[in-house]
């Protein structure tokens, strides 16, 4: 899962990720970037009201962390950094550069990841499964569905998943050497921030399934305040 942006996480959406997650309890869960937005730090333009609220918004993270550790007791959790959490660390070095070395202010420390055996994982690294898929946040965005797969593939070859586009897609490529893809991993944010109107976003997440190098992927859009899966209907059932 990604590109959560909390406190701009869309409910309804993580609402059914979680459901879905808590039927299969996985193996592996990777948070694969941009799961905090970090909005007060941005160089864009910012509503007043929301300044002062960075605490507030690192708490919402945090919350999700939470119910993740007591609803996936035994699935093994990674966080891949994504350009919003490399954000922090580059307004340390440019703005408090001073207090960049406190190890209070690392991006771990910060969220208490360790409280969450959340393994984290720089910007950009990635996470490669079995020799054959990397899970990359990503720093490509094109206009359409596909396109940033494609560019991933061109960048980086093989088979892997990526975030930061907001939307979902797949590219294959056969030569003879194999058979390659790649997969654009949606996003759990609103669709309707303050930034921008109207974007061409879709909400969703992903399921992987490995058998030894061989994988298979599995892609779940959520439309309308729902999705399917296994051929059963989910639909959001708003919280009392």
């Amino acid at each position: 899962i990604n590109d959560t942006q909390h406190p701009y996480q869309d409910k309804a959406s993580l609402w059914l990720t979680e459901r879905i997650l808590t039927e299969v309890q996985p193996q592996y869960l990777v948070y694969n970037g941009d799961i905090s937005d970090f909005y007060q730090i941005s160089k864009f333009s910012k509503n007043p009201e929301r300044v002062n609220e960075l605490q507030h918004d690192i708490d919402s993270a945090e919350d999700m962390f939470n119910r993740h550790k007591r609803i996936l007791p035994n699935t093994r959790k990674y966080l891949t950094l994504g350009n919003h959490e490399d954000r922090w660390q580059k307004f340390l070095w440019t703005e408090a550069s001073a207090l960049s070395s406190l190890n209070c202010l690392t991006f771990e420390e910060l969220f208490h990841l360790k409280d969450y055996a959340i393994k984290p994982i720089p910007y950009e690294c990635g996470l490669m499964i079995n020799g054959v898929f990397l899970v990359l946040h990503g720093d490509l965005a094109s206009i359409h569905s596909g396109y940033t797969a494609k560019r991933m593939f061109e960048k980086h070859g093989g088979s892997g998943i990526v975030g930061h586009c907001h939307r979902g897609g797949s590219f294959y490529k056969r030569d003879r050497f194999g058979i390659w893809g790649w997969w654009e991993n949606f996003c759990l944010c609103s669709l309707d921030p303050d930034w921008i109107r109207n974007p061409n976003w879709v909400h969703g997440f992903s399921l992987v399934h490995f058998h030894g190098k061989r994988f298979w992927v599995e892609q779940i859009p959520i439309i309308g305040k729902a999705c399917m899966y296994g051929g059963k209907l989910y639909e959001y059932e708003k919280e009392a």
